[in-house]
């Protein structure tokens, strides 16, 4: 018995074009299957089983051999349409049924015909020919029961199991005894072959895992080290009040060369700071004399990223320190800073016309 297919045969006590011709009558009345082929001389037979919920339809070729004088005997294979392909690999028992479907139909079908007398068999040989009837009967029905089935003799049982706890199809698959050897063999091979393969692909996803994680972990370490590099944090205490000031400072990324007396490159700080009266923004430049503005009459050109420029007014400080200007509406400032990577700010200078100063701003820590 193949795992593909399944055989059967037969004897019955009848001359072999009876048989065949009983058979002819029989295969019709088996629900799905038609004869695709008789050839008498030969005493073959080539049935055709359609798609049903079990399989896509099998192939059954039937082969009648005359053994002795009135018995025949009949040999049966049935096998899927598809072969491997589709789930053919798995009959789920509608190969073998389909052989005791033939069989059981073609008994009834020599049953019947034997119980009718004719004139040219005497009463005696008929009574004969029922006994022998039934007496094949008797014994298919023997043949097809002989065998005490065990959970582990179930074919789909046994499939499932390999599939979803393959050691104990293991097991079932080594003591069944409808299996042949060979897929016994075949089967064990091609799970283990499975199970190293899957132990192989997890160590290597898992030493890949690892190398990922680690180089996240760096580049979110650097990136964090960027970040906070835009900024420098400080602090101080007022010694008269006693209260703590905060400050966060970022560098201007380019410098500016202004004309004598101002020798060398200009830099700028954008400061945030809170002296224990509220947030303020300041800007300072190193060498270099902003615009004079009084009551907000200057304003500075700031583009966040790559968002639409716009106007901040700022004031000059009070002692009337022309290196430092104050931004207006500091709060508002602050919320934008925290959400951008790149500041410009074009300022007014005196003599100096209008210049453009540029920060990197990402990664402002301010809950003040």
């Amino acid at each position: 018995m193949g795992f593909l297919g399944h055989q059967g045969e037969s004897e019955f006590p009848f001359a072999k074009e009876t048989v065949f011709n009983a058979m002819l009558k029989a295969i019709p009345t088996v629900k799905g299957m038609k004869v695709d082929n008789a050839d008498k001389l030969q005493g073959r037979i080539v049935v055709k089983a359609g798609v049903s919920l079990m399989s896509w339809g099998e192939n059954i070729p039937i082969l009648l051999s005359e053994v002795g004088e009135n018995r025949t005997q009949v040999k049966i294979t049935s096998s899927p349409k598809t072969g491997v392909m589709f789930g053919g690999a798995f009959d789920l028992g509608k190969n073998r049924k389909n052989i005791e479907q033939i069989l059981s139909a073609t008994s009834r079908i020599l049953s019947s015909s034997t119980s009718q007398p004719t004139q040219n068999i005497a009463n005696s040989e008929t009574t004969n020919s029922n006994q022998q009837t039934q007496n094949f009967q008797q014994n298919t029905n023997m043949e097809n029961q002989q065998i005490d089935k065990k959970w582990y003799d179930n074919k789909f049982i046994t499939h499932l199991l390999l599939v979803i706890l393959f050691p104990v199809g293991l097991y079932a698959l080594w003591k069944s005894r409808t299996i042949a050897k060979w897929w016994k063999i075949t089967a064990t091979v091609i799970i283990g072959l499975i199970v190293i393969a899957n132990l192989g692909d997890d160590e290597k996803t898992s030493t890949n895992s690892n190398q990922v994680s680690n180089e996240n972990n760096l580049d979110k370490t650097a990136k964090s080290i960027e970040v906070e590099s835009n900024w420098s944090y400080s602090t101080d205490e007022d010694k008269m009040s006693g209260d703590k000031r905060f400050f966060a400072t970022a560098h201007s990324t380019n410098e500016i060369e202004f004309e004598f007396p101002y020798n060398g490159g200009s830099t700028f700080k954008l400061v945030v700071r809170n002296m224990g009266k509220g947030n303020e923004v300041l800007m300072t430049v190193s060498e270099g004399q902003f615009m004079t503005s009084i009551m907000s009459s200057e304003k500075c050109r700031i583009k966040f990223d790559d968002g639409k420029a716009m106007n901040f007014s700022f004031n000059s400080a009070d002692d009337a320190s022309m290196d430092v200007i104050f931004f207006n509406s500091s709060n508002k400032f602050i919320t934008k800073l925290k959400r951008a990577k790149k500041l410009m700010i074009e300022a007014p200078f005196y003599d100096a016309g209008r210049q453009i100063i540029y920060f990197d701003i990402e990664g402002l820590n301010w809950d003040k």
